[in-house]
């Protein structure tokens, strides 16, 4: 061999020296590398190293309740910490709470949750052992917890968001004569029946929301003016196609008649 040729031979494995050498520092690096992220995530779930420490509840509560909130997630998040925290987890078990209606979840850096509450409106009891929610919704709840007075609704479930269209229609017509609607159902023949706090039930019959709004009009239009004062009515059958008949309670001493309107 030349001494030119052992030159560049001596060349060669300095530079092979140099390559390997990098290589082996380079990945001496990423493996250091690699157990560095491993310690962090290590220690991001330890739920002992980053527990969730601060908690803030905002939103409109009228009936749920801390200790229930608090309750979820204690279950949720005892072993758990600020990053291992499955938050849409935590959400669907907050929305299990019976009196909770909607709820949003989110982190806050470095150790809290801000969770946003929505409880249930109820605008009805349904069916004496439900609720009905202001977006036609049943669901079921303590009742014990609502302190202002409901009115009381009935139907299948699958129309319930039809029997608050309903009331919702019916309401103002009556409270503008001074009468306030208590029950309001709706039969599976689609057959309307309404009861007034004073015990009058009022049959309304089948018919679509016009025919249905109508026959109640043309009996406010006379409840005051035209029908005799001072007897109560037991209930007003108004399905007929030109005016309704009447019913009267019967009162001490006289029996039960009909009269047409």
């Amino acid at each position: 061999m030349s001494k030119r040729q052992l030159t560049r031979w001596q060349k060669f494995k300095i530079v092979d020296h140099f390559y390997w050498s990098g290589v082996l520092f380079f990945g001496l690096v990423i493996v250091f590398i690699m157990y560095l992220g491993h310690k962090m995530t290590e220690k991001m779930m330890n739920a002992q190293d980053m527990p969730v420490s601060t908690l803030q509840i905002i939103g409109t509560r009228p009936y749920s309740s801390d200790l229930e909130i608090h309750q979820v997630l204690w279950d949720l998040s005892e072993n758990e910490s600020f990053f291992s925290l499955n938050v849409e987890d935590v959400q669907q078990r907050l929305e299990n709470i019976p009196w909770i209606k909607r709820v949003a979840v989110r982190r806050q850096w470095p150790n809290g949750l801000i969770i946003h509450v929505t409880d249930q409106s109820p605008v009805a009891y349904w069916n004496e052992t439900q609720l009905l929610n202001d977006s036609g919704e049943v669901f079921n709840a303590p009742t014990d917890r609502i302190s202002s007075w409901l009115p009381h609704f009935s139907g299948a479930d699958d129309i319930a968001s039809n029997v608050l269209s309903g009331y919702r229609a019916l309401w103002p017509l009556l409270e503008s004569e001074g009468l306030t609607l208590s029950e309001i159902s709706l039969t599976p023949r689609q057959s309307w029946n309404v009861t007034l706090a004073n015990g009058s039930k009022l049959v309304l019959g089948r018919g679509n929301d016009v025919i249905r709004n109508v026959r109640m009009e043309r009996f406010l239009k006379v409840y005051k003016h035209v029908l005799p004062q001072g007897k109560q009515i037991d209930y007003v059958d108004l399905r007929y196609d030109a005016g309704f008949a009447v019913n009267w309670k019967k009162q001490l001493g006289d029996t039960a008649k009909n009269e047409q309107g």
